[in-house]
């Protein structure tokens, strides 16, 4: 593992991409690092690739239309984009899909400018900032792709990269990379910035998804449908990292949810451990794409009438759950909508009904079509608050991490063997975020609840894909999709990336 650490320290890219072309000719050599260098904004420039999940295409797409909790369906003429989002969500995208193909190079591209800070004489918090940024980075891109690209000390820039970690040597160099770096990193404070707390939860989700990559064929790299075998040491490990996360003190449940991902939110919440930051009205971020993605066009705020959620993930909903429909004060004056789910009739902000395109009523139905959808066809969702001081470059902070995942991981690892602490159990973890949302306890909780709790609290939260895959159900067949095989496991690494790195393979069944 020592030397997998001193392979990635540095530079990790790959080739037919021109972001991370002009990355490679803008780099300088390390021979004047020193005196060149401005690390501070190195690291920055590394952050911001973290903006790659903002947006409605790219890795959100791969993490949330193929799962069970959003579609995108074509309403005539529009959304349609030559099948894209509807070969997402019946599982039968190609090697030339390009939100596939961005995702793996905004991925690689976000490893690469993490190790360059490494190049440039950080200091040690700086070195460990970008070390736990790679391993973001180099966590996804297991996830997803099943491997992670190194390159030998003092390797040619120009080469394709010659070390190719399969999946279960991937997940054992995030480990191992946030194992080293932890105690370097701030112990807390501005959660857009990567500090201990958010090593213990990706060391945590790597704990709790380790069985998962550990079963991928280490010579195929051929992705197993489950069910797995979780390792008791795997959850006792998920549950002192979780328990690290309680015991600091900085966090508590939010008892107003919408909070979490309101436009103030990283003053607001009281539970985000690590987001993207982005100032109201200064920067180039896309999180205004969560509300426009999906509202209609006549919506306050406009919308580009895209993206809705499966009945079934809206009918998990207990009357009342104020994560299903919430009102914030905010919303007041500027428009009749709620946060949350939006179904039925549609309102002004002075309480007029709303109409579609064509004059009838502005309601939205629980069916649709993926191919012959109208305006009104399928529920809307509003997780994050729609900001009205500034629409177009809102404040709202992406969320990656937060207590309430931390939680519902440390549940779930008792439920696959791990040791209860703390007094805690999976019924008494579940029911503290419950009894906050305004829903009732659960006398029991099983695997089957679990998961069906992770959808109702983290919904197009970007780890809806990576659920249902260790729970086993990811290939089962719902709404217009057939049941899939194990080839859709693992999405195909882009055909540029394998003509230019001889290194590399495709992914089994494409």
């Amino acid at each position: 593992m020592k030397k997998i650490v001193l392979i990635l320290f540095v530079s990790i890219l790959t080739f037919g991409c021109t972001t991370l072309d002009e990355e490679l000719n803008d780099t300088v050599g390390s021979e004047v690092a020193a005196t060149t260098a401005d690390t501070e904004s190195l690291l920055t420039s590394a952050y911001q690739a973290m903006r790659m999940f903002d947006t409605q295409d790219n890795i959100f797409a791969l993490q949330e239309h193929t799962s069970d909790e959003l579609a995108g369906p074509t309403r005539g003429p529009d959304w349609d984009d030559g099948g894209v989002w509807r070969n997402l969500h019946t599982h039968s995208w190609a090697s030339s899909n390009n939100f596939i193909n961005n995702a793996y190079t905004g991925l690689l591209s976000g490893i690469f400018r993490s190790t360059q800070v490494l190049e440039f004489d950080p200091n040690p918090e700086q070195a460990a900032q970008a070390r736990f940024l790679r391993a973001f980075f180099a966590f996804h891109l297991v996830d997803n792709f099943g491997l992670v690209l190194g390159r030998e000390p003092g390797e040619d820039l120009t080469s394709p990269p010659s070390i190719t970690l399969n999946r279960p040597e991937g997940i054992n160099f995030v480990i191992a990379e946030l194992e080293e770096i932890i105690d370097d990193l701030p112990d807390t404070g501005d959660p857009s910035v990567a500090n201990q707390n958010a090593a213990h939860f990706l060391l945590a989700k790597a704990y709790l998804n380790k069985a998962v990559y550990m079963a991928t064929d280490a010579s195929t790299n051929a992705a197993s449908a489950g069910p797995f075998s979780f390792d008791s040491g795997d959850m006792n490990t998920v549950i002192s990292h979780v328990d690290a996360i309680i015991s600091s003190g900085d966090y508590e449940l939010e008892t107003m949810y919408f909070d979490n991902f309101s436009p103030t939110n990283s003053d607001d919440s009281s539970e985000n451990i690590f987001v993207s930051q982005n100032d109201r009205g200064n920067n180039p971020a896309n999180t205004h794409s969560r509300w426009h993605m999906t509202l209609h066009y006549n919506n306050q705020p406009d919308g580009w009438n895209g993206f809705v959620t499966l009945a079934e993930i809206y009918d998990l909903y207990e009357d009342g759950d104020m994560r299903r429909e919430f009102t914030p004060d905010y919303f007041e004056g500027n428009t009749g909508m709620n946060a949350g789910f939006l179904l039925g009739q549609q309102y002004a902000a002075d309480g007029t009904p709303l109409e579609d395109r064509n004059g009838d009523p502005l309601a939205f139905t629980k069916d649709f079509s993926l191919t012959a959808a109208s305006e009104v066809a399928g529920i809307r969702v509003i997780k994050y608050p729609v900001d009205f001081v500034n629409t177009a470059s809102p404040g709202n902070d992406y969320v990656h991490f937060r207590l309430a995942d931390a939680l519902l991981m440390k549940a779930e690892a008792i439920l696959r063997g791990g040791s209860a602490t703390m007094g805690d159990t999976p019924e008494s973890l579940v029911n503290s975020i419950r009894v906050l949302r305004g829903a009732s306890d659960l006398a029991a909780v099983t695997l089957d609840d679990l998961i069906d709790e992770r959808a109702r609290e983290l919904y197009w939260e970007g780890w809806r894909r990576n659920d249902q895959i260790r729970f086993s159900t990811y290939l089962d067949a719902h709404h217009e999709k057939p049941e899939t095989t194990e080839t859709y496991l693992l999405f195909p690494i882009p055909p540029a990336a394998l003509s230019t790195n001889p290194n590399i393979s495709q992914n089994p069944g494409y």
